[in-house]
């Protein structure tokens, strides 16, 4: 019996050997995968670019020119905005002390202007000059009376004291007049100059006024466009700097949806603006967009979009093309999402050939039959 057991179990682990190197050999069924893979449609010869959704005219990020400390946010995410709009205010406590203070020189300044327009007025100046002819009259009288006095004098027909009175009479008026003309040509001249210094100093005012009203105003953050609010950054108390990593807030107009594409360079010479282009969502080939060419920045730049797949080269240039999204779509589609889109291939004009021959890059130095036939001139002899 043990002689049979052990034939047996010779057999058993014999046979067992062989069930083991037979399904080993044989090739496991492909896995089906998780998410099916992108395909152009059905009976199109295209060329294919990875897209993403943003907003109409792209979409905006909003800092601040002014540096901070955030006091106010008026927004919040979802929010739909019109332009001029308050979306954040930073805090605004120095120049408001500073608005105090020019408000009060302004208020000096105009003080003192309109005193000086009350003070000398233009009928003074009549007033002025009748008094001045009056004076003169008063002296060319005394004037006569000091030259009668003097006359006298001299023949000892009248007592000194008498002539004294009269002389000292003459030059009190003759001090008078000349007073007098050099009030009326001040208020001629200078009034106007006084008016003109008292007037620039009250516009030195209004425009230190309006600087601090402008810059408080800048400290209010304000929608420049119609949109919604995509996304909120900000919060009361935080700091908001000149130099930001991530944008504040972030506005954009879902009215009208595009896709940036991002096509390889290698396919621009297939590319068309009038050709028909199809957009479906990553990981549901089966749901297709159809798009409608909105426009091309002419500026081909290094690659940034990636969609992680372990076929995608990223050491190419594309260039951006914009489509339009339908207004009305079967699912909802939301900013930042991507897509994979496929553009029909334009057909190269008639005989024009856009593939590459694999002969001529694999000898690239090699002459062409045509060249070998032509043999290459002779050199001139070198003259001595």
């Amino acid at each position: 019996m043990r002689h049979y057991l052990l034939v047996i179990l010779a057999a058993a682990g014999l046979g067992f050997a062989i069930y083991t190197v037979i399904q080993a050999r044989k090739v496991p069924p492909p896995a089906e995968p998780v998410i099916a893979p992108p395909s152009a449609p059905r009976g199109m010869h295209s060329i294919a670019g990875a897209g993403i959704i943003e907003a109409r005219w792209e979409n905006i990020p909003i800092g601040t020119i002014v540096a901070g400390v955030v006091t106010d946010v008026y927004v919040k995410r979802g929010d739909a905005v019109k332009q001029g709009d308050r979306l954040f205010r930073l805090d605004d406590r120095d120049l408001q002390a500073q608005r105090v203070v020019a408000e009060a020189n302004l208020q000096a300044a105009q003080a003192q202007y309109d005193r000086i327009l009350a003070a000398p007025q233009q009928g003074d100046i009549p007033t002025a000059e009748a008094s001045i002819e009056e004076a003169r009259a008063h002296a060319m009288d005394s004037e006569l009376a000091y030259r009668r006095s003097e006359a006298l004098f001299q023949r000892s027909a009248e007592a000194a004291q008498d002539r004294d009175h009269d002389k000292y009479t003459y030059l009190a008026n003759k001090a008078t007049l000349a007073r007098m003309e050099a009030d009326l040509k001040r208020l001629k001249v200078t009034w106007d100059k006084d008016k003109e210094m008292y007037r620039t100093g009250v516009l030195q005012g209004k425009s230190q006024l309006e600087s601090i009203k402008i810059n408080l105003e800048r400290l209010v953050v304000r929608a420049l466009a119609d949109g919604q609010i995509l996304q909120v950054h900000v919060r009361p108390g935080q700091y908001a700097g000149l130099v930001w990593n991530e944008p504040l807030i972030v506005l954009g107009n879902l009215q009208q949806l595009h896709v940036r594409v991002d096509i390889d360079e290698q396919d621009l010479p297939y590319f068309s603006r009038t050709a028909r282009a199809v957009a479906t969502l990553k990981g549901r080939p089966q749901v297709a967009f159809p798009l409608t060419y909105f426009d091309t920045e002419p500026y081909v730049i290094p690659k940034q979009n990636l969609t992680g797949s372990n076929t995608e080269r990223v050491d190419t240039r594309v260039l951006q093309v914009l489509y339009a999204l339908p207004r009305k779509t079967t699912l909802p589609l939301y900013i930042g999402q991507q897509m994979d889109v496929y553009i029909e291939a334009a057909q190269p004009p008639a005989g024009v050939t856009l593939d590459v021959d694999p002969a001529r890059v694999s000898r690239p130095f090699e002459p062409s039959p045509a060249e070998l036939a032509e043999p290459p001139a002779p050199h001139p002899p070198t003259p001595r």
